[in-house]
């Protein structure tokens, strides 16, 4: 059964979402080796976007339960309130979802009540601990879990979802927010924004090494040889998805060995002035690639792979 356009797009906003709240999070923990003046307006814009990423992310997750609902009851949208209700109380995917909903809600109490923590270290680990289990309900549902709950399969997709979010959040959030602000606010090359940029770096490394690994497992676990790429829609569609990942791998290297360094410039204010807002540029192209990624991996997860296709 492949899935909907609107299972789609709700696919898509719950991935994007989420890689967004998880770029906060990042990003809010970068910030406590710090101490330069931007990081109060940095806190407190961080702290402004969260709620709007976790209202989409509860309500693209209420438009799949809905269309997954039409989809099985073979009716039109509107006609889906009662199959809705009865997959609810009923079906895995059902209960699935509703978790999600709830650690989705659950996410958003926590930000509100943990205001006068914002940014601490109960506030991440609070909203950090939702969207891991909120990941994990997501995950049972998805084609990794046929090999069952405890196994490799499982364990690897939580990993590659988590890891893309980290990735994605951190180019979406550090290259439409944190460094922009950033280049506002400071003046040339100080300790501070070489802590923050060296943090964005080391953080982005480590998600894709556990990317490209937990991604080469996937391909293998999901494609009998590499002919399949090109001999099925799920091939394609993954293919597309890794070729915007290695491009938006190639961007990131670039800011890393040629962008970062001239950002961090010490020959003169221009220069590394320079140098950062070259760096947003690419971290913003690199956005709209990993954007594609994204839209790419929401038709892989409502189509089935070739070794169950056949």
């Amino acid at each position: 059964m492949e899935a909907s356009f609107p299972q789609v797009v709700a696919t898509a906003l719950i991935n994007l979402s989420l890689a967004w709240v998880v770029g906060t999070l990042a990003a809010h923990v970068w910030l406590t080796s710090v101490s330069a003046a931007w990081c109060v307006p940095i806190s407190r814009a961080l702290y402004r976007a969260l709620p709007y990423a976790l209202v989409i992310c509860t309500s693209a997750l209420l438009l799949s339960l809905w269309s997954e609902a039409a989809v099985m009851a073979d009716v039109s949208f509107a006609e889906a309130g009662t199959p809705f209700r009865e997959m609810l109380k009923s079906t895995h995917y059902g209960h699935a979802g509703l978790a999600a909903l709830g650690l989705s809600v659950l996410a958003l109490v926590a930000h509100f009540f943990l205001k006068k923590q914002q940014g601490s270290t109960s506030y991440v680990l609070a909203i950090a601990t939702c969207v891991v289990l909120l990941a994990a309900a997501r995950v049972s549902i998805g084609h990794a879990f046929e090999y069952g709950a405890l196994s490799l399969a499982t364990a690897v997709e939580l990993l590659h979802i988590l890891m893309m979010a980290l990735w994605a959040g951190i180019v979406f959030v550090a290259g439409w927010m944190t460094l922009s602000i950033v280049n506002a606010l400071e003046d040339g090359a100080t300790t501070d924004r070489a802590r923050f940029l060296d943090c964005l770096s080391h953080w982005a490394t480590m998600a894709l090494i556990a990317i490209a690994a937990t991604g080469a497992y996937n391909a293998y676990r999901v494609l009998d040889s590499p002919a399949q790429l090109l001999g099925s829609f799920y091939g394609k569609v993954l293919l597309f998805k890794l070729v915007m990942v290695a491009s938006a791998i190639l961007l990131g290297g670039y800011n890393k060995f040629v962008g970062l360094p001239a950002a961090l410039s010490s020959h003169s204010v221009h220069d590394s002035t320079h140098g950062l807002k070259k760096v947003i540029a690419i971290l913003r192209i690199e956005s709209m690639v990993l954007f594609l990624a994204v839209l790419a991996a929401a038709v892989l997860t409502g189509s089935a792979p070739p070794t169950q296709a056949m």
